[in-house]
Order: structure tokens, then C-alpha cells, then sequence
């Protein structure tokens, strides 16, 4: 088994070129993506961090034909193993062959190991196929990079930098039902709290229910229009859809930024800048949906969302 091994939150084009190196070095043997679970600054911080939630990462690897992803489950007994501790569990527990990692890659007990140990470490156990990527220096090519773009609302850039579009899943929740009132019934949903949030705003999306994709305007926010919401609230309306979706989760590509979040004086007027909004919308959709990379990449999810499976993580510490 070939690994690469790093946090991965989410797999951006710096992540794709080791995946194409170990493509390559693996030789058409197997070979896999080993990341951990949770993301390790999230666990060391306590504060939102990830970009994606571990369902997604298995999303996102089968589309990317990353025939393997282990999850390993990131707690203190990890976290306190010193960098030779790491690697003979790694060994004890995987058939390694050889290894890809970037320059940038840290592991053990106060981030004490680097690319040059992990490969001396392995080499002492007659493992030679041990490759260092240096692209993975680039800043252009970094999860902080998609973080403050994601922050800033800015998604078209994250995705340009991931390669495909940000997303997120999140199951349909019961909100004040406002939408239905003014013609523009919205879809309400709960995301995971480690989560990056977007910032404020209308955003162009598309939206996979059940497999099948539609346009919809997601809105991000607390509705000062009506001043009634405490905390952030994350809803969207999918264009020509009709149908009891409360407990479905939903995947939802962000495509691009229409608007800040804006207060109103009425309804009507909310009204009728949301009708512009949806118009915004769909023009977005319907450019991204044309054979570019952005809109195979959501077609192809929708082939894979009805059947994508939640993976296990691993507790690399714990005795098998």
C-alpha cells in the first residue's frame, strides 16, 4: 500500500498533484490518502476549522478516483505519540510500500517529525519508494488560502484553488416557514458546528436532492429584514422544485456571491429583490452547468450522492 498522508481538509490542486505522484509510483498497485479525524487544529484550538466534514471528503474522493481514504481518529493518545511511536503503528497497521508526502508535512507529539524523518523512518525499515513534493510550498495551494476565501464570502476563488466547487451537506430543518409567505419557500439547513461558515450573503448554487440537481439561492445570515434570529441561518430556494424534503440532507455547491445580507423595509420590497436574486441565480447556474469543470464535477456527485456511504474512522491507538 502506497500512502500519502496530511490533514487533507478537502483535497485542493496542491493535494491533486500528490494524488497524480501516487498514481504514478504505485504502479497500478493499491494506493490510498490517510488523513485524520477530526481535523487536528480543531481539536487543539476548540474552534470551527474544517472545510468539510469527513462524509464530504468521501464525496469528493470518489469523484477525484481515489480508490482509498483512511480516517484516523485524532485525540490525545494520537496526538502524544512522538514521530517514531506514529510510524510503527502506521506499519503495524498497514502494509506500507511507500510513502508521499509534502515539504510541509508535520506529524507526532508537538509536530516534531517532518517529510525528512518520516522518510529516514522509513527507510531504516528497508522502505525506499518515499517521495517529497515541494509544490505543496506554493501558497496559492493551501487549505488557509480556501479558509479566508470561504470567510470572505469570496467562493469562486475557493473553488478555483480547490478545483471544483466548495460545498457543504446539511439535513432540512424546520425554520419559521417566512418563505412561503412572500412566494419563495426556502429549504432550512443544520451544518456540522466544526465547519467553516461563509460569509453573509446570497450565493448561486447548486443543489443535489436525492441525486438530482436544481438551481437554488442560498442565503446566509441572521434576516435582519425581521430581526427574529439569533445566530447564523443557512436556507435556500430551489427553483422549480416541489416536494416534502424535512429530514433530507441536501448537498449544496457554492457557485458565486450575488449579495451581502441587506435589511428591508417590507416584505415587498424583500420580495422583489430576492426575485432579482433567483434571476442572478440561475444565469450563474446555468453558465457553470455547461460543460465546465465545475458543472461535471457536480453531475458526477449526483451519480454518486443516493449511494455515498458515511466511512469509520480508525483509532490507530487503540489495540485491534
Amino acid at each position: 500500500m502506497l500512502l500519502t498522508i496530511g490533514a487533507f481538509d478537502g483535497f485542493h490542486r496542491g493535494h491533486a498533484e500528490l494524488f497524480r505522484i501516487c498514481r504514478e509510483r504505485s504502479s497500478g498497485n493499491e494506493w490510498g490518502v490517510m488523513t485524520f479525524e477530526p481535523h487536528p487544529s480543531e481539536y487543539i484550538t476548540h474552534t470551527a476549522h474544517s472545510l468539510f466534514t469527513l462524509r464530504e471528503k468521501e464525496l469528493i474522493r470518489r469523484i477525484l478516483d481515489i480508490p482509498n481514504m483512511y480516517a484516523l481518529k485524532f485525540d490525545a493518545s494520537l496526538m502524544e505519540l512522538s514521530p517514531y511511536e506514529f510510524w510503527r503503528m502506521i506499519r503495524a497497521r498497514f502494509n506500507v510500500t511507500g510513502l508521499v508526502v509534502g515539504s510541509d508535512f508535520r506529524f507526532g507529539r508537538n509536530r516534531s517529525g517532518n517529510a525528512e524523518s518520516l522518510k529516514r523512518l522509513a527507510n531504516n525499515d528497508g522502505i525506499t519508494n518515499v517521495y517529497i513534493s515541494p509544490l505543496l510550498d506554493k501558497p496559492e495551494y493551501s487549505s488557509s488560502k480556501v479558509r479566508e476565501c470561504i470567510t470572505a464570502g469570496n467562493v469562486d476563488m475557493a473553488g478555483s484553488i480547490l478545483g471544483y466547487p466548495y460545498f457543504v451537506m446539511g439535513k432540512v430543518i424546520h425554520g419559521k416557514e417566512r418563505g412561503r409567505t412572500i412566494s419563495y419557500p426556502t429549504a432550512n439547513i443544520t451544518l456540522d458546528a466544526s465547519r467553516v461558515i461563509p460569509a453573509y450573503g446570497v450565493y448561486s448554487c447548486a443543489v443535489l436532492v436525492d441525486g438530482e440537481c436544481y438551481c437554488g439561492a442560498l442565503s446566509i445570515g441572521n434576516n435582519p429584514t425581521f430581526g427574529d434570529i439569533n445566530g447564523v441561518r443557512i436556507e435556500v430556494h430551489i427553483l422549480d422544485f416541489s416536494g416534502d424534503i424535512y429530514g433530507k440532507e441536501l448537498a449544496v455547491f457554492l457557485l458565486e456571491r450575488v449579495r451581502g445580507i441587506e435589511t428591508f423595509a417590507n416584505e415587498g420590497a424583500l420580495k422583489a429583490q430576492i426575485g432579482q436574486d433567483t434571476q442572478q441565480c440561475l444565469e450563474i447556474y446555468t453558465q457553470a452547468m455547461k460543460e465546465t469543470d465545475a458543472g461535471k464535477f457536480i453531475i458526477r456527485a449526483g451519480e454518486i450522492y443516493p449511494t455515498l456511504p458515511t466511512p469509520a474512522t480508525i483509532n490507530l491507538t487503540q489495540r485491534s
